[in-house]
């Protein structure tokens, strides 16, 4: 099962966030990454659209697998509950 932990603070470059929001009684998911330049304020979004949060940790599995084992964070909007089948949430 995959591990996750909160992201505390700002997004750093070359981490790969996933930002949990809620759309009336759904939560979606946005996979937001940093380009090679490092600019975290302009973040990219891959892909650019919101997702089923099981699809959008399926997705950045991947691509933690392509560039080496590198953390993903989780970004939680307030009234968003986190759901075990997404993974492990670790302190």
């Amino acid at each position: 099962m995959a591990r996750y932990r909160r992201l505390e603070g700002k997004r750093e470059e070359g981490q790969i966030v996933v930002r949990l929001v809620k759309e009336g009684d759904m939560v979606k998911a946005l996979i937001i990454g940093h380009e090679a330049t490092g600019d975290i304020a302009e973040p990219t979004i891959f892909p650019s659209e919101e997702m089923d949060p099981e699809q959008a940790f399926r997705t950045v599995e991947n691509q933690r697998e392509m560039l080496g084992d590198t953390e993903v964070l989780v970004e939680m909007e307030v009234g968003v509950d986190w759901d075990p089948r997404w993974g492990e949430l670790v302190p």
